[in-house]
């Protein structure tokens, strides 16, 4: 913490005031001196200003709460760089989830179930567990020192996501149920306006307003099973239903899908798009 003083001092100079008068007659009685006048003035005195200024708190280590409906646990650093800047690293984990019972997800199922059920059946199928790494920096506005005020956040977001997911396909003849596995890395960037306030001596509250990524993925994904029952047709049409699920993404794809009698491989690239916003942390100021 640190605190400014500002000091006055006022300083006053009192000068004696003299007055004597001579003899004019030589040889009349010397007159007695007339006493010396001093006007005594107040000693200087030394005024203290006990203003401070506000205290500015270089670093802040904070957890994210919104992300806790996504079973998400966010943790992230922020460290002030110089009076309105800042630099944050960010880290977030979710263990392996079962997608449909994410309690927001749940939300959603309830009013698609019987519109959607497809839908529903494929994310109860579904597993993910992701691990997320966020550099940032921060411009503030504001006149308070530190991190407070509106800020514009540039920021990159590297993720390594592992997924499970049962794909049904039907041919004329049967359903097949295939699960599929792997992993996909995203790497991108992008923009976040934001706002954050000391709502108490050492609490700060971080309110992510809006902001976006984008970048690309690395798709690397496989589905072992028997599939030497299907004709060649059957897998060329298996092949386009698994691309197409990727090519509805905005953005450039580029997924081969391949079909064997033992399975189905995924791979390639895809676009890596995020939204940020909506959402709050919570921190402690040191």
């Amino acid at each position: 913490m640190k605190n400014v003083f500002t000091f006055l001092l006022v300083a006053v100079s009192a000068f004696p005031c003299v007055a004597q008068t001579s003899s004019m007659m030589a040889l009349a009685p010397p007159e007695k001196p007339r006493s010396q006048t001093i006007l005594a003035l107040p000693r200087p005195t030394l005024l203290q200003d006990n203003t401070k200024e506000e205290v500015f708190r270089k670093n802040i280590l904070k957890i994210n709460l919104s992300s806790l409906a996504f079973d998400n646990y966010s943790l992230s650093y922020e460290r002030s760089i110089s009076r309105k800047t800042t630099l944050v690293a960010g880290y977030r984990f979710m263990p392996e989830t079962n997608v449909g019972s994410l309690p927001l997800v749940e939300k959603v199922v309830e009013q698609l179930e019987e519109e959607e059920d497809g839908l529903v059946e494929d994310l109860n199928r579904s597993t993910a567990a992701n691990k997320t790494y966020t550099g940032e920096i921060r411009f503030y506005s504001g006149k308070k020192p530190g991190a407070r005020g509106l800020y514009l956040s540039l920021y990159g977001r590297y993720m390594d996501l592992d997924a499970t997911y049962s794909h049904e396909y039907d041919t004329d003849t049967r359903t097949y149920v295939i699960p599929i596995d792997g992993n996909v890395k995203g790497l991108g960037g992008g923009l976040m306006v934001g706002a954050q306030w000391l709502i108490a001596k050492r609490i700060a509250f971080d309110w992510f307003i809006m902001g976006g990524h984008y970048g690309k993925m690395k798709v690397d994904m496989n589905g072992r099973t028997d599939l030497s029952t299907m004709t060649a047709e059957e897998k060329r049409e298996l092949e386009e239903d698994i691309e197409s699920i990727v090519d509805d993404l905005p953005g450039n794809s580029e997924v081969e899908a391949t079909v064997t009698n033992n399975g189905v491989t995924v791979k390639g690239n895809a676009p890596f798009l995020g939204i940020r916003g909506l959402g709050f942390s919570l921190g402690i100021a040191f």
